[in-house]
């Protein structure tokens, strides 16, 4: 076996800027964040992650990453809540943590404002799309928008993985401009080579979605897509990888819709470049994205994407060039691109090569981690914190 570094636990990092990541699943947890981490922590970087207990903890820490798992709720409940974000603070401050760097809605904000409690040095967080957007009612808006201006008084750097939130939390104030940060997303390329067998030898054509079960996700979309398809006499199969609440009610749905048979629930998997080694079109219907990387991943592999067109998503996706767009929840459109890219392999060989160019040239994950250092290195050193690095472990892997 090859000679890797391989930090095991945080004595091995004794001496160094002690990180954390506080994030919700660790389903996320690992795919989002593990890669960067375990990235940081080669340089020698004591970076650990707070999310909540679940079967990819495991994965995290086989990896030589500390993980502190907290019950954080998924909804606005204030009495579990305050529970987790006074077990937050307790730990970050135990720890005599410097920076603390959250994601997504939920750990944002308990995780910042235990961050605050705990007299930690650095606040950092990066929004994977805003709870708010423009097509919210005025109410939710001015909910959230207080919520993230609330916590973003505590904020002393906001990341943006795409423009168009970057404009947003610049329009509604969420912090000063001197705080707001682009940082872009990246996946590890050479997990995905680009190799699948030709379209013959892959059995039906096949259409993958990559995305939690969740509404922000709008499977829907795709399911009456899926129904209007086989209405049309075409000849597929669906791939739905993730996990989540909805899966047993989309099931239900696919049954009424009449495209049980078309639709397979895959669960989360940890296999995703071989399921998109055998991936035909890839289809992403959410209502809102930071920039998806399940359409990154797919581009790496020189599949064709659909996406909605919706913030994230089409900063990636070059219509006519990487994939197509469709207008959310336009189903009928959805149906209208799929079929002619089902009818066309030339033109998904076509797009495909095109999508795999791009990624490779712009979204390397690698060029995301220096950017990302470099922020924690300044954050950290205008607070009189040095981003101390020690020599980390060498060990077989």
């Amino acid at each position: 076996m090859n000679a890797m570094i391989l930090p095991t636990d945080s004595a091995s990092h004794r001496g160094a800027a002690r990180i954390v990541d506080i994030i919700n699943l660790s389903s996320s947890a690992d795919t989002l964040l593990k890669n960067r981490v375990w990235l940081l922590r080669q340089s020698g970087v004591d970076n650990r992650v707070i999310c909540i207990d679940g079967p990819y903890v495991r994965r995290l820490r086989e990896v030589g990453i500390p993980v502190y798992t907290v019950p954080l709720p998924r909804g606005y409940n204030p009495i579990k809540l305050l529970l987790s974000l006074f077990r937050i603070a307790s730990y970050l401050s135990r720890e005599r943590i410097d920076l603390v760097h959250t994601h997504c809605s939920i750990p944002g904000f308990v995780g910042r404002v235990a961050a605050w409690l705990a007299g930690v040095p650095v606040i950092i967080h990066t929004v994977h799309g805003f709870h708010f957007h423009d097509r919210s009612p005025r109410w939710k808006r001015i909910f959230y928008v207080g919520i993230e201006r609330f916590t973003g008084l505590v904020t002393h750097a906001l990341l943006s993985q795409n423009q168009h939130d970057l404009e947003q939390a610049a329009r509604y104030k969420i912090v000063p401009r001197d705080r707001l940060r682009y940082i872009g997303n990246g996946i590890k390329l050479d997990r995905f080579p680009g190799a699948r067998p030709a379209s013959s030898a892959r059995g039906p054509l096949t259409i993958t979605c990559v995305a939690r079960f969740e509404p922000v996700k709008n499977h829907r979309m795709l399911f009456e897509s899926a129904r209007r398809l086989k209405e049309r006499g075409h000849d597929f199969r669906i791939w739905l990888v993730g996990g989540g609440d909805l899966r047993s009610d989309y099931e239900g749905l696919c049954a009424k819709l009449g495209i049980g048979d078309r639709v397979q629930f895959l669960g989360y998997r940890e296999d995703i470049p071989e399921l998109l080694a055998q991936t035909d079109i890839s289809v992403l219907t959410s209502v809102k994205e930071g920039i998806p990387r399940a359409i990154l991943e797919s581009m790496a592999m020189g599949i064709p994407v659909v996406a909605t067109r919706v913030n994230g998503s089409r900063e990636v996706v070059r219509e006519g060039e990487t994939g197509f767009m469709v207008e959310l929840n336009d189903s009928v459109a959805l149906s209208d691109v799929l079929e002619r890219l089902i009818t066309d392999p030339d033109l998904r060989t076509e797009i495909g090569q095109r999508a795999r160019e791009v990624a490779h040239r712009e979204y390397d994950e690698t060029s995301i981690v220096e950017s990302l250092k470099n922020i924690y290195r300044v954050q950290l050193a205008q607070r009189g914190v040095p981003i101390r690095a020690t020599a980390p472990q060498t060990a077989e892997r």
